[in-house]
This record gives C-alpha cells, structure tokens and sequence, in this order.
C-alpha cells in the first residue's frame, strides 16, 4: 500500500538532520529510524511495530498493572480480599462437602491457589475465581456413581482429573482462539441450567439436613438422578429422619435467611450493610455452638470431623498411571464443567465489562482459565473459574486489581495451615443448610425471566429453558446442558439456512420500494386492530419481479434461496404455503431483478448455485439483472470470477469483464431499481439497438454452452 504523504525524506540528502525529529499535521513527533515502521491511515501517522513490553503486556496482563501498582490500590485490594473471603471459605467448605463430594480441602485450595494464576493471565481487574456451584455439582455427580460402585478410587483423584480436563480444554480453545464458541450458549439455556441446578442443590442438601446420607447409600435401591432422589425422600424422608440434625439445619436456615432479608432492607440506607458476611456469622455461631456442647456425642449430630490432609501435602501428577484410568470415564463431566464454567466466567467478565468500562478478550480469559484449573489440578483442587457476585462484591469493596483475588487466596492458605482444627467442628448439615441457600438465590431470578418470555412470546426461548430444566432433574446435569446446546445449535442452523429474500413493490405516491409481504396487507402504523386496508404499493407489471437478497449467502442458505423464488413466481409471496393452487404463472415472469443491497458476501459454492439459477432463467428466457451490488471487492470479484457477469443484463453489455472494478460509473451493474426497470422499458421497445442484440445473442450461447 502506498502511503498518502512522505513523512521525511530518506535519500540521504543534506537535509537528513532535519529528519531527526519530524512535527506531522496530525501533531505525532518522530525519528527517522521510525519512518519505515509508519503508515499514513486517514491522514494520521499510525506506529506499525511493538517492543517487547506490548507483547507482554497482550499475553501476561500482570505487566500492564505492576508498573503503575500504589500503595493505596494495595489497601483497597487488601480490605476487599477479606471482605470476600468472609464467605467465600465457607462457600468452598459447602461446595466441596455438600455438592462436590470430596474432601474439604479440593474446595479450599481451588480458592488458595488459582487467583494466583489468574493474577498473571486474566484481564478483568475485579475477577474472583474460585469453585462453583454448578461446577461443584457436577463434580459430585460424577464422584457419587463411582465412588459407590468402587470405593478404592480416590475422591481427589477424581477431583484432579475433572479440574486437569477442564483446564487443557479451556486452553486448548484459548490458543486456537475459539472463544467465539461461547455465543452459542444463549441467556435462556443459562437460566435453565441455573434453575436446574438451583433445585438440585436444594435437593441434595435436604439428604444431608435430615441425616439421610447413610440411609440413601445402603437402601437396596439406586438412587442417582435428582428426581430419583425426590422419590427417596418420599418414601425413606419421614420415618428415617434424625431429629437433632433436621432442627439444627432448620434454626440454621431461618437465622440466615432472616439476616439475609434484614441485610436486604438495611442496605438502602446504610451502604456498609453489604459487607456483613451473614454466612460467616451463621457458621462461626454454629462451631462454637458444636464446641461448647459436643453435639458430635452428646446428640449425634455429623461434623466435618478430620479429614484427609495427607494427600495434600505434595503436587499430585494428574497424568501418572492412576490417573490416567480415569480420563475416559471422567472426560464427559470435564468438558460440562469447562463449557458451563466458561460461560459462567464470560457472563461475569461482560458484566463487569459493562460496568467498569472494561475491554474483555474471550481468548485470553479462556488461557487464564485454562492455566490456572491446570495449576489447581496439581493441588487436587477442585474445578475454579469466575463468578459475578462475588466479583461484584469484590468491586464495592474497594478491590481495584487482580491483587485482591491474590490477597483472598492468601488469607485462605492461611486458614488452610492454621485454622483448620477449627473447621473440624463445622456440623455438616449447616454446610448443606448454606448450599439450600445459595440454590435458592439461583432460583430467584427465574420468575422475571419466564414473565419476560412470555409477554415478548419468547416461546423458543421457553423450549430451551424447559428442555434443559426437565432433562437435568429426570437425568443429570451433563445431560442438560447438552440437551440444551444441542437445541441451540439447531436452532442456530435453521436460521442461518434460511433464505430471507423479499418481494418488493413500488410504495404509493414515491419511488421507494418495500417489501411487498410487510406493507401490502396492514398498515401497522395506522391500525392498531390490524384490519384489512387498501393496500399502500403498487402492483408492478406482472412479467417482472423485484426480488432483495439482505444478507450474505453462504452454502447454507442459498439452497433454501432456490425454493424460495420459486415460490415467489408461483405465488407473488414467500408467505404463501407451497401446496397451495398456484396464484401466478411462471411462464408470465420474463424479468427478475435482484437487489444485493446487504448481500455483504458470497461463499464459493453460492455463487455456484447462483450461477445454476439464474442459467435455469437464461433457457426460460427471463432476463436477469443486479441492482446495488456492495461495493466490497470480494463480493465483485466473485461474480467476475464465477461468470455470473455474463449471463446477467448489464446496463453497458461492452463492460461485463469489471468485476474487480469498485467505481460505479465503471459498474456493469445497475444503481438502482429504477434503473434496471428503465431499462427493461427500453428492451421491451420495438427499436433495439445494436449492443442490446450482441448481448441476447451472447447470452443464449452462454446459457447453451453451460
């Protein structure tokens, strides 16, 4: 490309000193040795090339903050850190026990260890990762069968593989830049899931808040799915039930729930309000409640007791020989746990995006996420990716940088080394108490949804919500979200293999033209009680049709573009049902124009079913023509390339072979529909002129030839 001006002069001349430092019109300074690295781009001076702290900056976001890191974003960083960890360390407590299945530690160290990683890798500043809901749950979905069918594997084995899966497959997409893959996931798949996964949580909790944990593991039945598990309530829930530990669990949910309430209403006039950790309040309360009264002996009552800490103590291989068995069986619920996680993750990142005027990459945060699961997984930890609420929190809290994130790990591997004999007295029915909470917060947000889809009949929107909230309590949460996505994927497919061509009139009174279909049955603007009217177009003469392509065509579409013109000859409209008695004639129909006005672009095996239609109008002897055709070079030179210029009507039949001409007055394609409609005017004269007649004659032996 040739540049637009010199920004000094190189020909070594005595003038070369004035070079040094050169003022442009656009107000850029610089050197000579910068010259060769410049383009001018709209009159402005654009530097083309990078030093080393760019790149690291793109790839290690750590290096765009460090340099200009203060004291007083520390501060911030710091009180926001323990702010959340307030109630995330119990969060991950809950998570790991209750939802997950395995050993307190996985959820704690998923807390420790990954903001760390993401400290290095992620590009949201207020970004708090850590375990999940959702993730947690499908974790324990996947422990609970295998652990019951063979109790010599490992639950942090298990842990491993699942966070080592998910983390070389969130990294895999990251490096091959397929973050674009997250789009297919849309708001009401989410909030099925969310729902789903909300009424779950509170199922299973409600086992372990009444005690029912052994009952459920030696009854001759098998119950895995969540509606099977209803079932076992049912008939196992009111005579097995362990009194001490169901009124423990409710107290529990009444003292939180009714400081969650008071924590909502006070909030409006006192802002502090937000930062009071009601779950820490409510699980500190109950330790020393446990300690003070043993209720381990003296009532009976389940407590975290000691766990394992032996298998923590070293990095674990996620690839050794034991592990590596369980990488077929555990490959389905590592891929559930690293798409919802990602979505999961994106829908925050957005958020905060939004919110604090941030620019997110979905590659990098994908690498972020990647790296940091991989990381967790040599901790056997359990699977971590972002989460909005507590990033928000995070963000009202002062945290200005990824630092607090750093600083909340730090506080839990605090915990971890010397509070854990205190955890030890944490009765596990409040921990699952603290879960039923938590899916109760996923499921408030449900009813303004579903009356949203209503009123706007988003009904496909409520199939998908349905779909994926019935498949995940009759089967199980992988099998819900795949549902749903697979759903969503048709539904995708069909709207993009759908042509959306428009027959289009004259409006009354003007030149303009509309899409016949929309303005020739209710005026909308109008009739409110959407009664028939006069018509607002024109009738064209009946030998012709205007037909728009708005959109590109692709090998996806342009087959159903085929049915559709057909349709429109037979019928006037591409509303009519096709088995209906024809309205029309096709032999009538001796000219098509084609306005392109939006077809933006043409893939190589459109432009081949393009080229067949209008060659099946060439023998038919119906005249084809082009109206505002885009001015984008690839789109021309495609026509130009295929042949299409040769067998369609051009306004100057000497000029076919411009294809790659972008200037209009070069065109062989009409500028408007008037244009072309004059035209045929002119053809259907009796004198012809002599360029006309060349051109019918080249384009029956071009339509013969093919």
């Amino acid at each position: 490309m040739q540049p637009s001006r010199r920004f000094c002069d190189t020909n070594g001349s005595s003038d070369s000193a004035e070079a040094i430092s050169q003022h442009n019109e656009d107000g850029l300074v610089y050197n000579q040795e910068d010259v060769q690295d410049r383009i001018a781009i709209n009159n402005r001076s654009i530097l083309t090339t990078s030093n080393i702290w760019d790149y690291l900056a793109y790839y290690f976001p750590c290096f765009s903050w460090m340099p200009n890191y203060t004291l007083t974003k520390f501060l911030g960083d710091l009180t926001a850190g323990l702010s959340v960890a307030s109630f995330q360390i119990p969060l991950a407590l809950s998570y790991a026990t209750s939802l997950a299945h395995v050993e307190p530690l996985s959820g704690l160290y998923s807390l420790a260890i990954t903001p760390f990683i993401y400290a290095i890798f992620g590009s949201v500043p207020q970004m708090i990762v850590g375990p999940e809901s959702a993730i947690s749950l499908v974790v324990g979905q996947a422990v609970e069968p295998m652990v019951n069918h063979d109790e010599r594997i490992s639950t942090i084995s298990i842990s491993i593989v699942v966070t080592f899966i998910s983390g070389s497959f969130l990294l895999f997409l990251g490096i091959f830049r397929l973050g674009f893959l997250g789009n297919i996931l849309s708001r009401a798949l989410l909030r099925g899931f969310i729902c789903s996964v909300g009424f779950v949580m509170i199922i299973n909790s409600l086992i372990s808040e009444l005690k029912l944990d052994k009952v459920l593991a030696t009854s001759p039945e098998h119950y895995h799915t969540p509606f099977e598990k209803i079932l076992f309530l049912i008939k196992y829930g009111q005579h097995n039930y362990h009194a001490p530990t169901a009124i423990l669990s409710l107290y529990s949910f009444i003292i939180l729930m009714l400081m969650k309430v008071m924590k909502k209403r006070l909030m409006k006039r006192f802002k502090w309000v937000i930062f009071v950790p009601e779950i820490l309040i409510v699980i500190v309360g109950t330790i020393m409640f446990s300690f003070h009264f043993d209720i381990k002996h003296k009532f009976d009552i389940s407590i975290i007791g000691d766990f394992k800490v032996n298998g923590f103590d070293s990095l674990h291989n996620p690839l050794d020989k034991t592990n590596r068995l369980l990488l077929k069986p555990l490959l389905d619920a590592g891929i559930v746990c690293a798409v919802l996680g990602f979505f999961e993750s994106t829908t925050a990142s957005k958020a905060l995006g939004t919110t604090y005027d941030l620019t997110v990459s979905s590659n990098r945060e994908l690498v972020a996420l990647g790296s940091m699961n991989i990381v967790g997984s040599l901790f056997g930890a359990l699977p971590a990716f972002g989460g909005y609420g507590r990033s928000k929190i995070n963000a009202l809290s002062g945290g200005q940088t990824v630092m607090s994130g750093v600083c909340l790990g730090s506080v839990t591997l605090f915990t971890i080394k010397f509070f854990l004999p205190v955890v030890h007295n944490t009765p596990t029915c409040v921990l699952s108490v603290v879960t039923s909470v938590v899916g109760l917060t996923l499921l408030e947000e449900a009813p303004t949804d579903l009356k949203f889809y209503f009123q706007s009949h988003g009904y496909n929107e409520l199939i998908v919500l349905g779909l994926t909230f019935i498949t995940t309590i009759f089967y199980s949460v992988e099998v819900g979200i795949c549902v749903g996505c697979c759903y969503s994927i048709i539904s995708i497919i069909k709207h993009s293999a759908q042509s959306r061509i428009q027959i289009l009139a004259k409006r009354k009174g003007d030149n303009r033209f509309s899409n016949a279909d929309e303005l020739g049955i209710f005026d909308g603007e109008n009739n409110n009680n959407n009664t028939f009217f006069e018509p607002l177009l024109e009738d064209l003469d009946e030998d012709r049709l205007v037909v728009k392509i708005p959109e590109p065509l692709t090998f996806t579409n342009t087959e159903d573009l085929k049915e559709r013109l057909s349709r429109l000859e037979r019928f006037g409209s591409v509303r009519v049902h096709p088995g209906r008695r024809d309205l029309r004639s096709r032999d009538k129909t001796k000219y098509i124009i084609f306005d392109l006005h939006g077809m933006t672009y043409i893939d190589a095996s459109a432009a081949q079913i393009l080229l067949e239609i209008i060659l099946a109008y060439n023998r038919r002897q119906v005249f084809v023509f082009f109206v505002r055709v885009p001015m984008r070079r690839e789109v021309r030179q495609r026509f130009e390339r295929s042949g299409l210029n040769k067998i369609i009507v051009t306004k100057s039949p000497s000029a076919t072979n411009t294809g790659q001409n972008l200037f209009p007055e070069l065109s062989p394609y009409f500028e408007d529909i008037t244009d072309a409609l004059a035209y045929i005017e002119s053809m259907k004269s009796p004198v012809m002129t002599d360029d006309q007649e060349s051109f019918y004659s080249n384009r029956l032996i071009n339509s013969a030839i093919v």
